[in-house]
């Protein structure tokens, strides 16, 4: 049995790269013998349909002025800014290889990635493949994703979709025979052969914060942390001119997940407006505090982790909750 992972990219988030190594650790435990894992990326689509978008993106003027003034205004003009988005078919390793199931992880049931990847996942299944969503979700929810993406699961009809938060799996769930209300990829991590190990720095807080409006809030850590250890961390290592700056500051920035989740295994504890700093925290057993508004804090519910905004927090229970997960997915795999 072959089983294609359809991993991400990472340069623009470096937290899809943990995303697959959980996806790629879940099927492991979940497959038949005999059976293996064939990695191949989304950049080839990725770079044909979106590669403007992103030169753009990446001018210093429209960068401040998204930051600034239009990222208010996101849940709306980013599934909109996608109409003009069209999937160019382009040669993918992905494209030509034969699969008996195609598994694509992560928050993937949006309007950008069918936009973008559409065409290629209805070939694949039209080749043969079954394809599984795992430990999927939606992005914003606006009425606009929820209708464009059950508009196309209602026309693919994809063999499974294991969600990460309740509220992709009940927009979603009707669309597929074998639906699974499941948790993130990320928190399977900790079944990586990652050791944990003593540093120079040992303890040491994590401090990963993106959004300019957190200013204060991280200021205000700095001050309470001001005896330990502070290691700051961002997900983004590109463009070059960026990172060169920001390194120079002391910011650790890598292209290798594993640099990251070497310090998220080792942290005392991670303070973070992004979930996919607290999600391997948290998978390591670490304590981590979310401060974000983003609708894809939901996915802590499917952990029991409703209190993770309001102070640092251990994860409980997990394992079980990993068990179920891959004994679902081993259950499909036939």
């Amino acid at each position: 049995m072959n089983i294609g992972l359809f991993t991400s990219v990472y340069f623009n988030n470096i937290g899809n790269g943990f995303i697959d190594l959980g996806a790629e650790a879940t099927i492991k435990e979940a497959m038949p013998d005999n059976s293996y894992i064939i990695k191949l990326s989304q950049c080839a689509n990725f770079a044909a349909s979106k590669g403007k978008l992103f030169i753009l993106k990446e001018n210093p003027i429209v960068n401040w002025i998204w930051v600034k003034i239009m990222s208010r205004f996101a849940n709306h003009l980013h599934d909109q800014s996608y109409k003009v988005v069209k999937p160019i078919d382009v040669f993918s390793v992905a494209k030509i290889a034969k699969f008996d199931y195609f598994i694509i992880p992560g928050c993937v049931l949006t309007v950008s990635f069918f936009s973008v990847y559409g065409k290629l996942i209805e070939e694949k299944q039209k080749q043969g493949c079954r394809i599984i969503f795992l430990g999927a979700s939606g992005n914003h929810y606006t009425d606009y994703e929820i209708n464009f993406v059950s508009d196309y699961l209602n026309r693919l009809r994809p063999y499974a979709i294991m969600t990460r938060d309740s509220v992709a799996f009940k927009h979603y769930a009707k669309f597929t025979d074998h639906a699974y209300n499941g948790i993130d990829n990320v928190f399977f991590v900790n079944k990586i052969d990652l050791p944990r190990t003593g540093t120079t720095m040992s303890p040491y807080v994590v401090l990963n914060f993106d959004e300019p409006k957190h200013d204060l809030i991280k200021k205000g850590l700095e001050k309470k942390f001001r005896g330990e250890h502070i290691i700051y961390t961002n997900h983004k290592p590109f463009p070059y001119s960026r990172i060169s700056s920001l390194v120079k500051k002391g910011v650790m920035i890598s292209d290798y997940p594993l640099d990251y989740l070497f310090l998220y295994k080792n942290v005392y504890e991670t303070h973070s407006d992004r979930v996919h700093a607290c999600i391997p925290t948290l998978s390591f057993g670490n304590k981590a505090q979310l401060y974000s508004d983003s609708p894809r804090s939901a996915l802590f519910e499917n952990v029991g982790l409703l209190d993770i905004k309001e102070r640092p927090v251990r994860i409980e229970g997990l394992e079980e909750k990993q068990n179920k997960q891959i004994e679902f997915l081993s259950s499909i795999l036939i």
